[in-house]
């Protein structure tokens, strides 16, 4: 694999141990992450929030699986918004899912393992296109992994917006009545966990973009007016870490086009 590119934002976020610890219940609206209990993994938290994701990878990796959380975040923040090459961050996400599945077959109870394991394969799935990983099964282990991440936590944000995405990218895929006869999938459900999403975390750059992509997914054209909104909304954000950055440029980025 070629090595991990740096960040374009990271020297405009520094931060340090104090300032992450002020800052966490802001920070982790998305995915109401339990302060970290350790210095070791408070400072690989640093490394995350500052935009320094491989090095934030190793540090969480170096905890074994106290630090699999952060090391699966760091990893599919910069797969999703910083590697341009499409194999890669198939490789990637896949190694993520595989971390997270041994991450959840230790720690069952803990909601991040079962959300990147959701999150992670219906990347990988929408990598090697939807309906190819729809038809290897991998829908039912998205759906399954993500309602166990809301199960454990209702007020997983990250959570309920990425089953909404991969409903949606269902529903484009398969039409509305395969969809939901064959892998549970529900128009009405995408609002609905759109709509928690958002009150979770109204000014999450993250959520508002990924918003903004099911409804596009689910109705297209008809919902254009409400994702352009909600894109016109997180690019006038001001981001509070570096990856909140990076969702704040590729919504002005998408408005551009």
């Amino acid at each position: 694999m070629t090595a991990w590119l740096p960040c374009p934002y990271a020297a405009d976020y520094r931060f340090d141990g104090e300032r992450v610890r002020a800052q966490w219940s802001a920070l982790h609206a998305v995915d109401d992450e339990p302060p970290p209990d350790s210095d070791a993994l408070l400072q690989a938290c640093v490394l995350f929030h500052s935009g320094q994701f491989e090095q934030a990878t190793d540090a969480g990796l170096a905890l074994g699986i106290d630090g699999l959380s952060v090391a699966n975040r760091a990893t599919a923040a910069y797969a999703a918004l910083v590697e341009p090459h499409e194999p890669t961050r198939i490789e990637l996400f896949r190694r993520v899912h595989a971390r997270a599945c041994a991450h959840a077959a230790q720690r069952p109870q803990q909601p991040s393992a079962w959300y990147w394991q959701g999150d992670a394969l219906a990347r990988y799935a929408n990598g090697i296109h939807v309906a190819r990983a729809l038809a290897q099964g991998l829908g039912t282990q998205v759906r399954a992994a993500l309602e166990a991440t809301l199960a454990l936590d209702p007020n997983h944000a990250y959570a309920h917006v990425a089953l909404a995405t991969f409903q949606a990218s269902v529903i484009d895929k398969v039409g509305p009545l395969v969809g939901a006869m064959t892998y549970g999938a529900h128009a009405a459900a995408v609002h609905r966990h759109l709509d928690h999403a958002q009150r979770l975390a109204p000014d999450s750059p993250a959520v508002l973009h990924e918003c903004a992509n099911a409804l596009l997914l689910l109705e297209g054209e008809a919902r254009l007016a409400e994702a352009t909104r909600l894109l016109e909304h997180a690019a006038q954000l001001t981001a509070r870490d570096a990856v909140e950055r990076l969702w704040v440029e590729l919504a002005r980025a998408r408005l551009t086009l």
